[in-house]
């Protein structure tokens, strides 16, 4: 179906559940040529997407970020696909949302978060918004798009000398920090920046000169209200992603000023400055940059942003949507500190819509085999025929969980009877799910270059191996390891020949069932 124009808006109803979500369609949008959709359902669940390197995969979060934006970094123009031959007018981005069946749509002409229209009087519903969508203006108000580039601004960007996250802090982490004003409304540490540069007076009047004083204290003040909210907030995070010895203490600010100098060129808004004052094991970090390890920059500066995020939420009502959008932040972190990365985003961003995106495809796997389901929908993007002028991208949905999935095939197959292919099935959802729990528990493998290399006896022999912690029983543990290990050696790998033995239904059966009380296992903490 192709995208429509909405309908005209009427004054919307009180909404009962949170806004989402439902599907987002690209149309000849960077690396999506031709008039065809396409579609990327989420049916208002989070969307964990793997593509390969020029698969389309961060055209997702360009037409994301776009689409939600106040003020879109790039017109839509600028993201057509070259090679389509297709006037920019067949260049779009459609969102269609949980409360209702139309397309919202950002093209050439219209950006759904600006209005084009004569706003008549007497409705307060058009005159706030015109011919622009609520819906999206009050998600641009609150998303948040980061990718790894994002993060290298909070370190490897700043130089040798000491952070200055000032233009960070206003144009993204506490842009809308929510800020009590007189007369009981309010206002966001952004409107209040934004008042700053406003009022940089072009005369010198007495006026204009109190004005901009007066502008630099409102904020000052409203700038310094938000670090007690916002410093617990990032060493909460940083324990939870599993750096317990990177504290940061506060944030400095010498505070803004107006210089008003005699000569016109050297007049200026001074005094901006954000230093976070940082200490690793107590000791004091001016530039951390030049000493803390990649994987501790990341968890920083993902803890900074993080933070950022939830520090402003107060903004939303319950049904809003909350949307983040990660690509790649993961690559400076290894395999083990990733993990934590999942439980942050389950446990303290539970109530937002989340799209994760990555080219890492062993990060993929072991994602949606950590994942809780249902809430995630997931979807591999491959390019396309390779002899095209323009490629479509393949998008193919996949199950999270991806051994159970596997696991269920087989008892699918089992029950035709097709006993060759319901083993073949099992086999290969042991091979992923001995993977998947030597991740889970942190049970280190021998170094090599390629982690294909190991192979599933490996991962098997480390977990015949563990001490079993937590809820698992050791008894329990060691029984279905034993059982594994010999319905593996009978019946999984024979059937991965050609030329099979007959083995019966009955022990294929045995090997579903072992395979299933693993992964149950393997699943508690």
């Amino acid at each position: 179906m192709s995208a429509q124009s909405p309908a005209p808006l009427a004054a919307p109803a009180a909404p009962t559940t949170p806004l989402r979500i439902k599907c987002l369609s690209l149309t000849d949008f960077r690396a999506f040529p031709g008039q065809a959709q396409a579609d990327f359902n989420l049916d208002g669940n989070n969307l964990l997407v793997y593509g390969e390197n020029g698969a389309g995969k961060s055209s997702l979060f360009h037409a994301l970020g776009g689409f939600f934006s106040l003020k879109p970094p790039q017109a839509l123009r600028e993201h057509k696909n070259v090679f389509s031959g297709l006037p920019d007018t067949d260049c779009r981005v459609a969102v269609k949302f949980s409360n209702g069946d139309d397309w919202v749509e950002w093209t050439t002409s219209r950006h759904p978060c600006i209005s084009t229209a004569r706003r008549p009087a007497g409705n307060w519903y058009s005159f706030a918004f015109g011919n622009a969508d609520s819906r999206a203006i009050s998600t641009a108000q609150r998303a948040s798009f980061l990718d790894y580039r994002a993060l290298l601004d909070t370190n490897y960007k700043q130089g040798n000398g000491p952070i200055n996250l000032f233009d960070i802090a206003v144009e993204h982490l506490l842009r809308d920090f929510p800020v009590a004003t007189a007369g009981g409304t309010s206002t966001t540490i952004g409107a209040l920046w934004d008042a700053v540069v406003r009022s940089k007076p072009g005369k010198h009047t007495n006026a204009a000169l109190t004005r901009i004083n007066q502008s630099c204290v409102d904020f000052n003040t409203a700038f310094r209200g938000a670090f007690p909210v916002l410093v617990p907030l990032v060493n909460e995070l940083m324990q939870l992603l599993g750096w317990k010895d990177v504290e940061i203490k506060g944030f400095n600010t010498p505070g803004l000023t107006y210089n008003n100098a005699r000569l016109k060129q050297n007049r200026a808004i001074d005094g901006q400055k954000l230093e976070p004052e940082l200490s690793f094991r107590n000791h004091p970090l001016r530039t951390p940059q030049l000493f803390l390890n990649e994987a501790r920059l990341s968890a920083l500066g993902l803890s900074i942003y993080l933070a950022g995020r939830l520090a402003c939420t107060p903004t939303a009502t319950a049904t809003a949507l909350k949307l983040l959008v990660l690509d790649d932040v993961v690559i400076g972190l290894d395999y083990s500190n990733r993990l934590p990365l999942l439980d942050v985003l389950n446990s303290q961003f539970a109530d937002w819509q989340i799209v994760l995106l990555t080219h890492d495809r062993n990060w993929f796997d072991l994602a949606r085999s950590h994942l809780p389901e249902p809430g995630w929908n997931c979807v591999e993007v491959y390019e396309g025929d390779g002899a095209a002028t323009a490629p479509m991208p393949i998008i193919r949905p996949t199950q999270n969980r991806p051994a159970r999935a596997l696991l269920a095939k087989a008892k699918e197959l089992i029950a035709t009877p097709y006993v060759e292919a319901a083993a073949n099935y099992t086999r290969q959802a042991f091979e992923l799910g001995v993977r998947a729990a030597c991740e889970l528990k942190k049970i280190e493998m021998r170094y090599t270059t390629d982690p294909k290399a190991h192979q599933a006896q490996d991962f098997l022999d480390k977990l015949i191996g563990w001490t079993a912690t937590g809820s698992v029983k050791q008894a329990d543990w060691d029984a279905a390891l034993a059982r594994l290990r010999t319905l593996k050696n009978v019946v999984m790998n024979p059937y991965s020949h050609p030329d099979a033995p007959n083995i019966p239904k009955a022990e294929v059966e045995q090997a579903i069932g072992a395979v299933e009380i693993f992964l149950d296992l393997a699943a508690k903490k």
